[in-house]
């Protein structure tokens, strides 16, 4: 809730099962949707299985999730197993998208839609190369660029027919992590700067 009054001015999650079937990536974030959401879940795993898009599960275990969406297609299937390294993974993709990506970069959504974006680019630019942040992350980052490559070509996609691009979940219990609060700031950082 403070993560979402803190960044939207609100409390409700801005989304809805129909966005699942428009989506061109879905990102999932210290749960496991399979057993704890699995309506939800299951929506994923058949829009993957009749689309091929890409999907990424950041969580330090091999959960349901993870296997289930690997069974659907692994080449599409990519898993972070961090602990604590999610705001690092976050910022990393940033930095990746802003580097080799700049066309995936909604810059004129953040200038007229967002404050503080830049200090936020800057902070970016200065401290997550991913190749600076593997101790905190535990992922390669080759691993980072090419999701960030995924994450970037979703999100072109979905701001050109106006809808769709990347789709991020999480569940309560990323919330309830030491860092609860910048987690869910942090993640919609990210998807602000891509225009997602």
């Amino acid at each position: 809730v403070t993560g979402y009054i803190k960044s939207l001015g609100s409390d409700t999650p801005p989304s809805a099962y129909d966005d699942v079937e428009m989506a061109d990536m879905i990102t999932f974030w210290g749960h496991n949707a399979r057993g704890s959401h699995p309506i939800l879940f299951w929506r994923v795993a058949d829009h993957k299985s009749q689309t091929g898009i890409h999907t990424l599960v950041v969580d330090p275990r091999r959960t349901g999730t993870v296997q289930a969406l690997e069974e659907v297609d692994s080449s599409t299937s990519h898993h972070f197993s961090t602990i604590n390294g999610d705001i690092s993974i976050q910022n990393a993709l940033a930095y990746a998208i802003m580097e080799r990506h700049p066309k995936a970069v909604a810059w004129d959504f953040l200038k007229r839609h967002t404050s503080g974006w830049e200090t936020y680019v800057q902070q970016v630019k200065e401290g997550y190369e991913p190749s600076k942040v593997e101790d905190r992350t535990m992922i390669p980052a080759a691993h980072i660029y090419d999701v960030a490559e995924k994450w970037a070509e979703a999100s072109i996609k979905g701001g050109e027919r106006g809808r769709g691009g990347v789709l991020t979940f999480w569940g309560i219990g990323y919330n309830q992590h030491l860092h609860g609060q910048n987690n869910t700031v942090s993640l919609i950082n990210l998807m602000a700067l891509t225009g997602n």
